[in-house]
C-alpha cells in the first residue's frame, strides 16, 4: 500500500464500487472506460452523480488541478460483475487472415463478445482498433497477451476511446 492509498482510506470516505452498490448514482466515465481491477477515483459531477475514472485517465490531471474538491477516493470491492467495454489498438504486418486470427482469439479462444473491429493497412503494416467486452482487467491483460502472440502482430495496447 502506498502512502497515498493509505491517506485515501484514512483521511476520506472511500466510495466502494460493487455490483450490489445501491443509493449512489454513479457511472463509468466514457473518456477512460474503467474496468474492474483498474485503479480508479470518483468525480462528483454537477448533477450530483459520481463518474468513475481510471487514475491514469487523460482528464485526471486537469480534474485534480481545477476541481480537486470534487474528487472522491474509490476502489473496487467484491467480485467482478457484468461486462466492461475496453478498446485495444493492434499493429502488425499486413497479412491475409490477420483479422480472422484476431477475431478467433477474441471469440473462440477467450469466449468474449466483440463490439467492433476496424483495420486499416498502409505500406504492408496494419493498424486496427478492437472494442471488446471483458469482466475484469486480468481478463483484458490475458487477451492482450494472446493477441500479441499472433504471428505478425507487433504491438497491442489499451486506449481510452471506445
Amino acid at each position: 500500500m502506498t502512502p497515498t492509498d493509505h491517506e485515501e482510506e484514512v483521511g476520506h470516505d472511500v466510495l466502494l464500487i460493487d455490483k450490489n452498490l445501491s443509493n449512489v448514482n454513479f457511472q463509468l466515465a466514457k473518456c477512460c472506460n474503467p474496468i474492474f481491477g483498474d485503479d480508479i477515483f470518483g468525480f462528483v459531477s454537477v448533477n450530483g452523480g459520481i463518474r468513475i475514472h481510471r487514475k491514469n485517465c487523460p482528464n485526471a490531471p486537469d480534474m485534480r488541478q481545477k476541481y480537486g474538491y470534487r474528487i472522491v477516493p474509490a476502489r473496487w470491492t467484491g467480485e467482478a460483475g457484468g461486462s466492461y467495454l475496453a478498446a485495444l489498438r493492434v499493429t502488425g504486418e499486413d497479412d491475409i487472415g490477420i483479422v480472422t486470427n484476431i477475431s478467433q482469439v477474441v471469440s473462440k479462444d477467450m469466449g468474449l463478445k466483440m463490439r467492433s473491429i476496424n483495420v486499416n493497412s498502409h505500406d504492408g503494416v496494419f493498424e486496427g482498433t478492437l472494442s471488446v467486452f471483458v469482466n475484469n482487467k486480468q481478463l483484458l491483460n490475458t487477451l492482450m497477451k494472446k493477441i500479441k502472440n499472433i504471428r505478425g502482430v507487433f504491438d497491442v495496447s489499451r486506449f481510452d476511446a471506445v
